[in-house]
């Protein structure tokens, strides 16, 4: 049987630590509450039961339907995420070249001009992941740029948040600061990745969306049975601090990782490692003995790359054991 442990952050599943006290009985108000205080209070928080679920509606709460978003064509919301998102509100990609997932307002602006006016009418939203794919995070400083390019172009901004803790733990910033202060517009805030079940949450900072998302949780049959179940665990995370302990951790293993794969002979880094992977090109030998004894996610890059994800439960022994395969 292979090993998953580095394959993606949902292998670590949630434990003990992440789940309510004993008593206690946290509600999704109760949660909601105080997700705004994070945001100051601009923002309207709503419960999704996945993330698939939770890009498609906010951006149909965001654009008409058959409308296309931005984005670049490493995300998740290019590739593994569009035929659920296509599926459920029938809006497609434009798919953006960028540099390991990060878009900047250039390549905004290029894609845009090299469309036909009635696609770019269709084109109204820029959609970007925090962090990327690849691991690398945007700065606060460069999210206000695309947020600003986007609104001057008469499009909105959705970010694909289902990491942010990790973005967060490596800036040491505020979540308000990477999206309501930096302009965002609708950004999806996910728990699974680092130990929470259940769901993830859209924040919306804009009125007009969030005036839609009821309604469209109503008219899609959304199932929202899990919504209390998630509210206690998120809720867990974001009162005792829970999130920074786990994500930092996760983002300390994978520069451990990193640090040991640049020492075995046929291992070359695609980029640098600020969150929670590590990318790297292989060679065949070398991709031989990894698919023989783990199941890892590989990219479309050239040469064999390979995506190794650490998270709150990698140990210094998962690495060591990963290396003995490797030398």
């Amino acid at each position: 049987m292979k090993i998953v442990s580095f394959f993606d952050e949902d292998c670590a599943g949630g434990n003990r630590e992440g789940s309510p006290p004993p008593g206690s009985d946290s509600s999704q108000p109760e949660l909601f509450s105080r997700i705004r205080n994070h945001f100051e209070g601009d923002v309207s928080p709503f419960y999704v039961p996945d993330r698939n679920t939770a890009l498609a509606l906010a951006l149909a709460a965001s654009a008409e339907k058959n409308s296309m978003y931005l984005c670049s064509g490493t995300s998740y919301a290019a590739g593994r995420g569009c035929a659920s998102i296509n599926r459920v509100v029938g809006m497609a990609p434009l798919a953006v070249p960028s540099q390991f997932g990060k878009l900047d307002p250039e390549a905004i602006e290029t894609s845009l001009r090299s469309l036909q006016e009635r696609e770019r009418l269709r084109c109204t939203i820029v959609s970007i992941a925090q962090p990327t794919e690849y691991g690398l995070v945007y700065t606060p400083g460069e999210i206000e740029e695309i947020c600003l390019c986007a609104h001057e172009c008469n499009m909105l901004v959705l970010m694909d948040g289902s990491r942010l803790f990790f973005a967060a733990a490596h800036l040491l910033k505020a979540f308000r600061e990477q999206t309501l202060f930096a302009g965002v517009d609708v950004a999806t805030f996910g728990g699974a990745k680092n130990g929470v079940g259940g769901g993830e949450a859209v924040l919306v900072f804009r009125r007009e969306i969030s005036e839609k998302f009821p309604s469209l949780l109503t008219g899609m049959n959304i199932d929202l049975s899990g919504a209390e179940a998630f509210s206690s665990g998120f809720d867990r995370l974001l009162t005792f601090r829970l999130w920074r302990k786990r994500a930092v951790h996760a983002n300390e293993m994978a520069a451990d990782l990193s640090a040991a794969l640049s020492e075995v002979r046929g291992i070359r880094p695609v980029c640098s490692v600020e969150t929670n992977k590590v990318v790297a090109e292989v060679t065949p030998d070398v991709l031989r003995r990894l698919k023989r004894d783990y199941s890892l996610r590989t990219f479309g890059c050239p040469g064999h790359t390979v995506r190794f994800v650490t998270n709150y439960t990698t140990s210094s022994e998962d690495i060591a054991r990963l290396m003995s395969v490797l030398r």
